[in-house]
């Protein structure tokens, strides 16, 4: 038996309808009624009962499929296992992210792609400012959602999916935190909680400049390892710290002003993954990640 007949034979179970199930499979009504005549031929009894107003299973028919339905779609899984482990599908997607806006952003994504590839399991892991590119070095994760810019050799940069506007965090009682917004200028007069010591030296300097635009010196205070330890620094006078808009909506505190930086380029966020360890899957990832991101900033 060949598997064409199979899935005539299956195709036409669901439909009882010849013309119907050979518009499914995209041939002609006759070369359906041939494939089904062989296959009762090669059975020795009839599977259907056809009039010219309705098609039946006949108690034969009924029983064959029955007995062939949970075979076929037993095949059909390893079918598609084998490619999607052909293809690079196979087994866990491991993907971090940092912040609430992040983990947020990937519940959406992760939906999308599951839609798409409905046998590919993605696990979801939250890491830490001081863990993140640690653990993708570290085989930990295969993909991970963090801040701009990076300059690493050893490292796939994929597209910017949003960008936020940047704000400074400040102590409630600091002289600008009364103020609507600030310029770069005004980060001379703060004390800026640096990055954890394994911080790209990229991001480093993008978050926690050593100097003004013209040419002022930062000072700089003690590092923070965590997000939430950096806003609890903060809170309790310890310096300042450089954020992205989302800190309006999930890191409310009350001892704790955002203040917007107005003449500051905004915070870019994109998906990175070791170029070693590139798969099909993971380019998939990520671009259902940047399909998803132009659909969320044309709305």
């Amino acid at each position: 038996m060949e598997r064409y007949e199979i899935e005539a034979f299956l195709t036409l179970v669901e439909e009882l309808h010849f013309g119907r199930a050979a518009e499914r499979l995209r041939i002609s009504t006759g070369r359906m009624s041939q494939t089904i005549a062989k296959l009762e031929r090669g059975i020795g009894a009839r599977l259907f009962e056809r009039t010219s107003r309705r098609v039946a299973l006949t108690p034969l028919g009924c029983r064959f499929h029955d007995d062939l339905r949970p075979g076929h779609e037993q095949i059909e899984r390893a079918v598609g296992k084998a490619i999607m482990a052909a293809q690079g599908f196979d087994g866990p997607l491991h993907v971090g992210f940092l912040g609430a806006a992040g983990g947020r952003f990937l519940l959406e994504v992760v939906r999308a792609f599951r839609a798409e590839h409905p046998t590919s399991e993605v696990d979801l892991q939250e890491f830490q400012m001081n863990t993140s590119i640690a653990g993708l070095r570290a085989h930990n994760s295969d993909l991970v959602l963090v801040t701009r810019p990076f300059a690493d050799p050893d490292l796939v940069i994929g597209p910017t999916l949003w960008a936020e506007t940047r704000y400074l965090a400040l102590p409630r009682e600091h002289p600008l935190a009364s103020r609507t917004e600030i310029g770069q200028e005004d980060l001379a007069d703060v004390t800026l909680l640096r990055m954890p010591a394994n911080c790209p030296p990229s991001v480093a300097e993008d978050r926690v400049p050593s100097r003004t635009p013209a040419g002022r010196p930062i000072a700089h205070g003690r590092p923070a390892t965590t997000f939430l330890e950096a806003l609890a620094l903060v809170g309790a006078g310890e310096g300042a710290f450089t954020v992205g808009d989302q800190v309006n909506r999930f890191y409310v505190r009350p001892d704790v002003s955002y203040v917007r930086i107005a003449d500051a380029p905004p915070i870019e966020w994109g998906l990175i993954w070791r170029k070693a360890h590139e798969t099909e899957r993971v380019r998939a990832f990520n671009d259902r990640a940047v399909a998803l991101s132009r659909t969320r900033t044309a709305s």
